[in-house]
């Protein structure tokens, strides 16, 4: 049995530090690798290595066979000298080294009586021979020249391959809670980390059938300022990957030898935005989209406190983000969200001697947002204030033995907690009035999060024969506790004068905890030309419920009294998975300038929310019954309620009565999705600041995770008729349909949900990435990126469970149907078949550069459903798509930033001011509508009617328009 203790982690570390093994562990450094050879091409061994910029130089030796390297390297422009007995000294200028990629130099020494010194002034090759992934690393240039919304995901956005939720004009949508949903390749799941240390949430994503597998959020909001460089990661063969989504590595500034700092002011205002108002919301009477003012200020600064040796640098800032929403609130009034940003960091590096180094990482984040949750169902008081302050902690250490033996180690340490409050309080009743709009208040979520890590790695090099050998291990320990509070405010009753229902509800505590255990092993082999990297990477990821409570309904504790459910002794999930990973690269040409490669992968999904399920109190949970408001107080009195039977059951469908005990079941057999990767790739340099590169990706995933009423078989299900009609919206569009639905036939209302592997569902993924990249040189620099995909599911007859087709599911019956990803945008699915993304910047004469940013992708799906009725088994709500989960899109995405900048420089301090146009052809592309048509119900014959849904394909959310955002900076 795995021990949690960080002392027991301590202690592996220890000892794998005496095996002077080494890991490719999380990365928030790059490499260096070099070959030293006569002019004949002869290996030539011995001599010394240095390597100098801003921090402290470093010094190697060259092995036998003349190789030498730098590992964790800062990332950096860097000098390169060889200096050896006999030969002429030589040294490379403008050694560029890249976050978690490796930079080659090589070397040609001449005899000394030929000539004194060599230097090489040509950049380094934008081609990485070692390379073992997909992705994009984002350079200072870049993040600091292209329009952008200043946030992380606006680069995720430039990746192949990678699409989101969210379309996001001058920073409008850069406060999504959690961080918005991805596509990536066939997998929503999404790693964040921050110098190589995790900072996921793994609270955050959905349980949905495994059409999406959405999984992974985070606490924190970035400083845009605060990044050197920024790594998105989406496959391949390096062993770091955790899962098969999207990874993002944000490495922050440091200190150096030179004082550098920057403070800046931008602000976009309503006075700078243009109309885009569709004729559609204009005939209909509502606003769309729209900012009223983003406002961002801060500063960051570093240097060195003891030259050579010792280094601080710290940032703050502030960013308020003022927004007009799609919509009208009860009253009238435009729906507002009002967000205010505050990060700041500080970060001391040590060098401690020569061959050790560590540093000290502190952030602070925090969002509030007041009045979250405006629109046409919310009365004012039903809205809810968020506050999530995250504190994060990061130390690490390298040690370097001797030439061939490295190692690192790192512990982190985050606390964020989150507080979801209504404006009318928790000592008020909350109620739906006959209209469907909620009053007076709602109901509310707490939580804390603390997260623990822990990371140690080692690295051995050496040579049999001619080829040289990179072993490497790691170890990654990381411990998660979810400790949250929900429920209903006041006396938790909560009626509904539109349905004519009231729900008795016990409120809860529910605690549990998740742990991941990755160990990795691999081996890097070059010859030659030939580079070959094989490993294997084991990971142990589980939770367990600790002690969860629920008080007793106030009104009713003879219903539902207080229970607490007691710490499990097991885990209720427990998840181990070997994942093989192995890549072949060979590089074509003097000077490598071709690179052909291919790889393997197995990916795990990373470990989600889902033990919570096993917890005796998962969610809040309640009894609904019948409900008139005689008085007419909109609170639910005792005596109008016939509580002799409960009419629905139940909240969320869990059975109250079965708890303590957990009303769901976890199948002892349930394992983790599983993708296999196959990647195909060629990168060519053209020039020496310009390359081309393309990617073929297969994926295939199986043990797909899928939840059924416990009890409950395919034959359990009994037609309850058919769902038809035709729904006609306001801006003419009409649809027409026809879809069964079915109903549950047990004895007994079943008690919750057993989640398990789907028999024999899979999917199926291929994909092209294309990228070009230009560096900066000559005055300029541009980045293109795009990708194609398909994405389909492989649905058997002994994989269909339940015959209803459920919109929340994404028509997960259908053979051979489109995949999509999750959303928790209430209508938005993801899946665009093309992408592409293109940025570039030109450097003009007096200090003045402009630039340009233009994205383009495929519309979403845009499905249809109508809700059935009311299962009596189920108690709950099914919606039920209708036709095709993509038989509908919405209008494809296109959008075209610019900025324009002059810098003047007085001394050492440049002043630029810069001016900044977003959308600039003021598209108002509809990016979400109303999916719901209606609602089918019984008449008085039994007979299915269709009643439409007055809301039928509304707009709910539009692209805002075009806006200017100014700004200054001032760097010295």
């Amino acid at each position: 049995m795995y021990r949690s203790s960080l002392a027991r982690v301590l202690v592996w570390f220890v000892a794998l530090a005496g095996l002077g093994l080494y890991a490719l562990a999380q990365e928030n450094t790059g490499n260096v690798y070099g070959k030293v050879a006569d002019e004949k091409g002869a290996a030539i061994p011995g001599g010394t290595v240095s390597l100098t910029g801003a921090l402290a130089p470093q010094q190697t030796t060259v092995d036998a066979n003349g190789n030498f390297r730098f590992l964790k390297v800062p990332p950096g422009v860097y000098k390169v000298r060889v200096e050896m007995p006999g030969f002429a000294a030589w040294e490379q200028e403008k050694v560029v080294v890249t976050l978690g990629k490796n930079t080659d130099v090589d070397a040609t020494l001449r005899l000394a009586n030929v000539q004194e010194a060599v230097t090489v002034t040509g950049s380094t090759p934008l081609i990485d021979t070692r390379k073992v992934e997909t992705g994009v690393t984002f350079s200072t240039s870049e993040m600091e020249q292209i329009p952008t919304a200043r946030d992380i995901y606006a680069l995720m956005q430039q990746t192949p391959g990678v699409q989101t939720d969210t379309v996001n004009v001058a920073g409008s949508a850069s406060a999504a809670i959690g961080g918005p949903s991805f596509a990536s390749k066939g997998s929503g799941g999404v790693t964040y980390e921050v110098d190589g240390a995790t900072i996921t949430d793994n609270t955050y994503g959905t349980f949905n059938g495994g059409q999406g597998r959405a999984n992974g959020g985070t606490n924190t909001y970035f400083d845009f300022d605060t990044f050197d460089q920024v790594e998105v990661s989406t496959g391949g063969s390096i062993l770091d990957l955790q899962q098969p989504g999207t990874t993002i590595n944000v490495v922050t500034k440091r200190g150096t030898n030179q004082f550098k700092g920057s403070a800046r002011y931008l602000y976009a205002s309503d006075s700078w935005q243009s109309t885009n108002l569709p004729q559609e919301a204009i005939d209909e009477g509502f606003q769309t989209n729209s900012t009223r003012f983003i406002r961002e200020y801060g500063a960051e600064i570093g240097g060195p406190i003891v030259k050579d040796r010792l280094w601080l640098w710290g940032s703050g800032s502030r960013q308020d983000i003022s927004l007009n929403l799609t919509g009208t609130n009860p009253d009238g009034s435009p729906i507002k969200s009002d967000v205010k940003l505050q990060p700041w960091a500080a970060k001391l590096n040590a060098q401690i001697v020569s061959s050790n180094a560590a540093a000290f990482y502190y952030q602070r984040s925090n969002l509030t947002q007041l009045g979250e949750g405006n629109g046409p169902y919310r009365a004012a008081a039903t809205l809810r204030d968020y506050f999530i302050p995250t504190d994060f902690y990061k130390v690490d250490d390298n040690q370097v033995f001797d030439p061939n033996t490295f190692a690192s180690f790192f512990l982190s340490y985050q606390y964020p907690t989150y507080r979801h409050i209504p404006v009318g309080g928790l000592n008020t009743d909350v109620y739906m009035d006959a209209a469907g709009v909620y009053q007076d208040s709602y109901n509310y979520y707490t939580s804390k999060n603390p997260q623990y890590q822990a990371n140690v790695s080692t690295s051995k090099f050496f040579n049999t024969g001619s080829v040289n050998h990179e072993l490497k291990f790691s170890f990654n320990y990381r411990k998660q506790v979810n400790d949250s509070s929900t429920g209903f405010p006041g006396d938790q009753l909560y009626g509904s004068d539109y349905y004519g229902l009231a729900l008795i509800a016990r409120n809860v505590r529910t605690v549990y905890k998740s742990e991941f255990f990755h160990y990795a092993l691999g081996d890097t082999l070059t010859v030659g030309n030939l580079t070959i990297n094989a490993g294997v990477r084991y990971s142990v990821d589980r939770s367990r419920n600790l002690t969860s409570s629920a008080p007793a309904n106030p009104v009713y504790p003879d219903l539902l009294p207080a229970v607490i459910a007691p710490a499990q002794n097991f885990y209720a999930e427990d998840y181990k998975n070997w994942q093989p990973r192995a890549s072949v690269g060979y590089s074509l040409g003097k000077n490598h300038t071709t690179q052909l490669r291919g790889s393997y992968a197995r990916y795990a999904d990373q470990l989600g929310f889902l033990g919570y399920e096993a917890n005796g109190l998962p969610i809040t949970s309640g009894l609904y019954y019948y409900w008139h408001d005689t008085n007419g107080n909109h609170h639910v009195d005792p005596n109008e309620l016939d509580t002799s039977a409960s009419n629905f059951c139940c909240f969320y469908n869990v059975d109250p009565s079965t708890q303590p005990n957990s009303p769901n079941v976890l199948d002892p057999n349930l394992k983790t999705p599983l993708t296999d990767e196959f990647t195909f790739g060629v990168d060519q340099q053209i020039f020496e600041d310009f390359a081309v590169s393309a990617t073929y990706t297969y994926r295939h995933t199986s043990r797909l995770q899928y939840a059924i009423p416990t009890g409950a078989a395919l034959s359990d299900w009994t037609q309850g008729g058919v769902g038809s009609g035709t729904a006609t919206a306001d801006n003419g569009f009409s649809l027409s349909f026809s879809e069964p639905f079915y109903f549950l036939n047990l004895p007994e209302a079943p008690p919750g949900q057993t989640f398990l592997n789907r028999p024999g569902a899979t999917q199926n993924y291929h994909g092209i990435e294309l990228s070009l990249v230009k560096r900066l040189s000559n005055h300029w620099m541009m980045r293109l990126s795009g990708s194609w995909l398909d994405w389909k599911q492989n649905i058997p007859p002994d994989a269909i469970l339940e015959p209803n087709n459920r919109w929340t599911l994404a028509g997960q019956n259908e053979n051979g149907g489109t995949v999509v990803g999750y959303s928790p945008k209430d209508t938005l699915w993801i899946n665009a078949r093309w992408q592409f993304n293109v940025t570039g910047m030109y450097q003009f004469p007096w200090g003045i550069s402009a630039s340009a940013n233009f994205f383009a992708r495929e519309g979403y799906p845009q499905s249809y459903y109508f809700n059935m009725p009311r299962d009596p088994e189920l108690g709950s709500i099914t919606r039920i798509l209708i036709g095709k989960i993509d038989q509908y899109r919405l209008d494809n995405v296109y959008q075209l930033d610019l900025r324009l900048e002059k810098t003047f420089n007085i001394g050492t301090v440049g002043i630029t001011p810069m001016a900044e146009c977003f959308n600039i052809t003021n598209n108002n592309t509809v990016l979400q509508r109303e999916s719901r048509t209606g609602t089918v119900s019984y008449d008085d014959n039994g007979n299915p009617v269709f009643t439409q849904s007055g809301a039928f394909n509304q707009i709910l959310e539009t692209q805002s328009p075009r806006i200017l955002r100014l700004g200054m900076r001032v760097s010295f």
